[in-house]
């Protein structure tokens, strides 16, 4: 078994098999980690970046939250609140299970902003407390400011940037053999 080893090794197109096999198995680890890395982290700026409250993924949870105290202040008036509720546990639940999933965070953001409006606009013509119209003034200004903020966000600008660089031959080709997650636009 030994000698039929060696014989094989002194093979030349053993050899050059072998050396095919090395710089493709380099190039795959070099695409992971150098482009994968990158990635990596553009990906993980939605959900913590340099900027703290300016990352979307905190501007989601901000909605949620505010969604949450808008529902409890139709309950005080036995408004129906389902679909907000339905709508923000949505969200919620995809934040802690979609890293990376973009796409899906932003189908769920639309709708939780399409049922927080439609309660604000039911909560609006209701005649609630004064104690209850300021916390709807200030659950309002947090959906607005976390609306203004993801739309200003730099986020897709970034991800765009690097797809246009890195979607190209070669490596969005070795990306994908390599097992590099790509961001995804948040749209």
């Amino acid at each position: 078994m030994k000698h039929a080893l060696l014989k094989l090794f002194r093979k030349r197109w053993f050899a050059l098999l072998l050396c095919v096999v090395c710089v493709i198995a380099s190039t795959l680890l070099n695409t992971r980690v150098g482009l994968g890395g990158k990635s990596d982290d553009l990906i993980g700026s939605f959900y913590d970046s340099e900027l703290g409250e300016q990352c979307i993924g905190t501007q989601l949870a901000n909605l949620c939250k505010a969604t949450t105290g808008l529902t409890a202040i139709a309950g005080h008036y036995n408004l129906d609140s389902t679909a907000a509720t339905l709508a923000s546990e949505q969200l919620d639940g995809a934040l802690q299970s979609a890293y990376g999933k973009a796409q899906i965070l932003f189908k769920d953001y639309k709708a939780l902003l399409e049922a927080a409006d439609e309660l604000i606009g039911r909560l609006g013509l209701a005649n609630i407390s004064k104690r209850d119209a300021e916390s709807l003034a200030l659950y309002t200004t947090t959906i607005d400011d976390a609306r203004s903020a993801i739309d200003s966000s730099g986020y897709n600008d970034a991800v765009r940037d690097f797809l246009r660089v890195n979607s190209r031959f070669p490596a969005g080709g070795l990306a994908a053999f390599a097992g590099v997650r790509m961001p995804e636009l948040f749209q």
